[in-house]
């Protein structure tokens, strides 16, 4: 995990030290996003769906039903919080989306071994169905606020329809050819480095005292590495008597924000401000949360 964060922050790191040097700008940071999302994280996404090796069906069903759960229970939870907290609906994406990919993965694996990963591989099916939809339509009717009107064909996107043929790729055990499958993984291999630079040139565009000094971020940080596993913890304790089925879903939760809510806010209008300063708070805090939880 630690060299996971390192990496992270190098990325981060090398973002801001391009923008301030001028090879990067917010032009630059839209165009790498729009990259991002309707190409290499829906390569990322079949690639996933294909790769994963089943575990026992039984486990594979409870994991199914926890990530549909988490993601028809949890945005309503992100949005009553945001909303109590007076926030927008950026702050909702920050609190319900966590990195499941580049810091997930290699957590869970190291923690209940390779087989694990497929547990993963289903949660971001859903993850990704639900930010490519639900996501999309929180930003769509922010921008409504701003007097552009809100079109449903946005919906319509290539990360919801990578998604829906990934799960059905899953669930029926449908290979692609080693060749696409090589290429998928090439073309979704940029998503995380450019990811993570576009979110720190965003941060190189505004003050880091404004960072440290924003309450918010730190409500959101705690909302996001704490209280959001304990509940999920509470709620599957009694329901799922695995432990490891449980601490997967209890550990994905417990991740920092993903850097797929900056790239969709990037592309569909988001508060790119806003979005860079909860992922980096949220990383930064998660050095502590995350073995906290592995403990439990």
């Amino acid at each position: 995990m630690t060299q996971q964060l390192i990496l992270l922050f190098g990325l981060m790191a090398f973002g801001y030290f391009l923008n301030k040097v001028k090879i990067l700008d917010t032009a630059a940071n839209g165009v790498i996003s729009r990259l991002l999302v309707n190409a290499a994280i829906p390569a990322t996404i079949i690639h996933s769906s294909v790769s994963g090796k089943a575990g026992p069906d039984g486990n594979v069903i409870r994991m199914f039903a926890i990530a549909i759960g988490f993601y028809l229970v949890v945005p309503f939870l992100s949005r009553f919080l945001a909303k109590l907290l007076k926030q927008d609906g950026v702050y909702q994406l920050m609190l319900t989306y966590s990195n499941l990919g580049f810091m997930g993965i290699p957590v869970i694996s190291s923690l209940y071994g390779e087989e694990s990963v497929i547990y993963v591989t289903i949660f971001m099916i859903f993850f990704n169905i639900s930010i490519f939809s639900h996501g999309v339509y929180i930003l769509a009717k922010e921008n409504e606020k701003e007097g552009r009107s809100f079109q449903f064909r946005t919906l319509i996107n290539p990360g919801v329809v990578c998604s829906l043929v990934g799960m059905v790729l899953f669930v029926f055990r449908i290979p692609i050819p080693e060749v696409a499958d090589k290429l998928l993984v090439n073309v979704g291999s940029i998503t995380t480095p450019l990811a993570m630079i576009v979110i720190g040139s965003s941060l190189a565009e505004v003050s880091v005292r404004s960072v440290f000094s924003d309450k918010s971020l730190y409500a959101l940080a705690i909302l996001k590495l704490l209280v959001y596993p304990a509940i999920v913890y509470a709620g599957l304790y009694f329901i799922i008597k695995d432990p490891m089925i449980r601490g997967i879903a209890v550990i994905l939760t417990a991740m920092p924000t993903a850097g797929n809510v900056s790239m969709l806010c990037s592309e569909y209008g988001g508060d790119m401000e806003k979005v860079s300063k909860g992922t980096f708070i949220t990383t930064l805090l998660s050095v502590v949360a995350i073995p906290l939880w592995m403990s439990v």
